[in-house]
């Protein structure tokens, strides 16, 4: 059986006890390509040392915007200098973006204080930015449309054909994962996003069905774009991991 060259543009390895043992068996089923998203302070440094020490895992450096919330003034600008200098070894920024789910006023003037400062240190460095975006789809997209943010990775970023449109038009990356398994609404906006624009995760340990996700699923992902598309998993991995390669590096 010939392997298909698949990557998991998001996934957060540090999760795992055993990332070496995840890596193995994805490797194995042709994940070849991992993102590792780092979220808080606290696994800052465990992901880029999985970056450099597991093959074919790159990192992103961030600080999740509801993570955010939990920490200090001083906590963050410590995350935001630590970031700084180890800038050289990271992939991309992230995971970072906007949740207003539960922020109130005062909290979203916060996140996005702090998603500006991020972007303008990914454009300032070269590198791509890793988006997190929930009930602040719109404000995202504008934030990154006013700052001239070209390399941009809108993850999970499948609930509305209408964002998803517009950030195909900004000609962001759009990273789709193993909802498409599951929810018809999520396929669909998915069917509709150019092959050029796609990319896959897992957002793995997510779980789904009650079962945790890990990037072995990505060839599942994959199958099923194919399907939506009516196109060959061997083009759908192809392109899908072109795209990362151009964001991420190879």
């Amino acid at each position: 059986m010939v392997l298909l060259l698949l990557a998991d543009s998001h996934c957060h390895l540090d999760s795992f006890k055993n990332p070496e043992e995840i890596m193995e068996k994805a490797t194995n089923l042709g994940v070849s390509h991992v993102l590792t998203n780092a979220t808080n302070p606290a696994n800052l440094a465990p992901n880029l040392l999985l970056s450099q020490s597991i093959k074919g895992v790159k990192c992103a450096l961030g600080v999740h915007p509801v993570d955010l919330l939990r920490l200090s003034n001083e906590e963050i600008e410590a995350s935001f200098d630590w970031i700084e200098s180890n800038i050289s070894r990271a992939a991309a920024i992230g995971e970072i973006g906007l949740d207003f789910k539960h922020a109130n006023a005062e909290q979203r003037v916060l996140q996005e204080t702090v998603f500006r400062r991020f972007i303008e240190l990914a454009l300032d460095n070269n590198l791509g930015v890793c988006i997190h975006a929930r009930y602040a789809e719109t404000k995202c997209l504008d934030i990154l449309k006013e700052l001239n943010a070209k390399k941009v990775q809108m993850h999970w970023f499948t609930n509305s054909k209408k964002t998803s449109q517009r950030a195909v038009e900004l000609g962001f990356k759009i990273s789709c994962g193993p909802i498409i398994l599951h929810d018809d609404d999520s396929a669909l906006v998915v069917k509709d996003i150019p092959l050029g624009n796609l990319m896959l995760e897992t957002d793995a340990p997510v779980p789904f069905k009650g079962k945790e996700s890990d990037p072995s699923w990505i060839p599942s992902v994959c199958k099923k774009v194919a399907e939506l598309k009516q196109v060959s998993a061997e083009k759908v991995a192809y392109i899908t991991t072109r795209n990362f390669t151009g964001l991420f590096g190879g």
